[in-house]
């Protein structure tokens, strides 16, 4: 097989894609090794005779969806895997629980058709159901979708949700009052899959950990009970943030089985001294995707130093170093290309930050503690402060700021 890596400059764009999670054949070429939690849930997901649920919780950009895409990879031959990212379905800015119960029905019956005939009795019930639906609502425009069944109701409605305020607000009118008849249909599927495929079935819901703060409580917290109805293995990404919340102890105690966390590379350490096995981690992802004569040692080392030890930060300054580099017509990237990435990086923080946000960020500096309540947690999802681990977790700022502070 033909080598994927970036031969010339003019190719890392497209190779260094950071919105693009490795998965297939990426993630067979470019994937490098890290530590991660992934393989010891995979095999709890695996042998459990119950249907597990569980919380999945990183920095934004960190590598989730790739670790989630590495688990569905593992766990292909003992399960079904019903894998989606909820930003495609739905508006994160204008979402609900309900939005998300149906979404997940519908993706349930879509994987499951395809793996297998339901039975009449199913079928027909799941037909009556949508029926019974419209039936009760026909002012609000929807009876035409109930003649062709369940499939062409729920398809319908779900493939306008993200892009129709008026469907998102005709449809929670619709399905809320129905919602225990939705998830009772929903687990007779599972139910007869399960028991036909002789395989458990596992949902993962990647991108909600996109939502804000006050959102993602609003999900967890105050329905956690349903979002936990379907009676199949569950993995829902959740915002980092939520995790200083005082109620997310709450939510996975009652809820959940257990949460997974998925840590930032370390770049350095709390005292301040460079991490050797982080840094060559970083190394070895960059020289994956792109040839070594591309990037002097001086440039590559820089961008790793301002990754923060996030994925996409790492994968963004390599991608505009090199459309810088090959802008000005040079054959490699030099530390002068990764330095103009990093000062856009900088810049952008410039934007954004206020005074407050700046006092707090020197004291998580200097203490590498939790300071500023919930400011704290908003600068934790703008990536201004980044959580780290050796053992205990500490926290640091983003190092393109401490060019701002100092």
């Amino acid at each position: 097989m033909e080598s994927m890596k970036a031969k010339s400059l003019s190719e890392i764009y497209d190779i260094f894609d950071p919105q693009e999670a490795l998965s297939g054949e990426t993630l067979k070429e470019y994937y490098v090794r890290r530590e991660s939690p992934i393989d010891r849930h995979a095999n709890a997901l695996r042998s459990s005779g119950r249907p597990l649920k569980y919380l999945f919780v990183g920095s934004r950009g960190n590598g989730k969806s790739t670790e989630l895409n590495r688990l569905s990879e593992i766990l292909e031959d003992d399960l079904l895997i019903v894998p989606f990212s909820i930003r495609d379905k739905l508006n994160l800015y204008d979402i609900e629980y309900s939005d998300i119960l149906l979404i997940i029905a519908a993706e349930i019956y879509e994987r499951v058709s395809e793996n297998v005939e339901l039975s009449s009795k199913l079928s027909d019930y799941l037909d009556s159901w949508s029926e019974k639906v419209i039936e009760n609502e026909k002012s609000y425009g929807l009876s035409a979708e109930a003649k062709a069944g369940f499939a062409a109701f729920v398809f319908n409605i779900t493939g306008k949700m993200k892009t129709e305020a008026s469907t998102r607000e005709v449809t929670r009118k619709v399905i809320q009052p129905q919602l225990s008849d939705l998830i009772y249909a929903v687990n007779k599927i599972i139910i007869e899959a399960e028991e036909k495929l002789d395989k458990n079935i596992l949902v993962i819901i990647d991108d909600l950990d996109k939502v804000n703060l006050e959102k993602g409580e609003e999900l967890f917290y105050k329905h956690g009970a349903e979002l936990t109805s379907p009676i199949c293995r569950i993995i829902y990404t959740i915002p980092q943030p939520l995790l200083f919340s005082n109620k997310i102890r709450q939510i996975v105690l009652q809820y959940f089985d257990g949460r997974i966390d998925l840590g930032n590379i370390n770049i350095y350490n709390r005292n301040g001294e460079l991490d050797p096995e982080g840094c060559d981690l970083m190394k070895q992802v960059a020289l994956k995707r792109m040839d070594e004569s591309l990037i002097s040692k001086d440039a590559l080392n820089l961008a790793v130093k301002y990754s923060a030890g996030v994925m996409t930060e790492f994968i963004r300054i390599i991608r505009s170093a090199g459309n810088i580099a090959d802008t000005d017509g040079r054959r490699s990237i030099e530390l002068s290309d990764v330095e103009q990435a990093i000062a856009d990086t900088k810049n952008d923080y410039i934007r954004i930050l206020n005074p407050q946000d700046i006092e707090i960020l020197k004291e998580v500096m200097k203490t590498k503690g939790k300071v500023g309540g919930e400011k704290f947690q908003d600068l934790l999802f703008s990536l201004a402060i980044l959580e780290y681990s050796n053992g205990e977790a500490w926290y640091d700022i983003h190092p393109a700021i401490k060019r701002i502070i100092k």
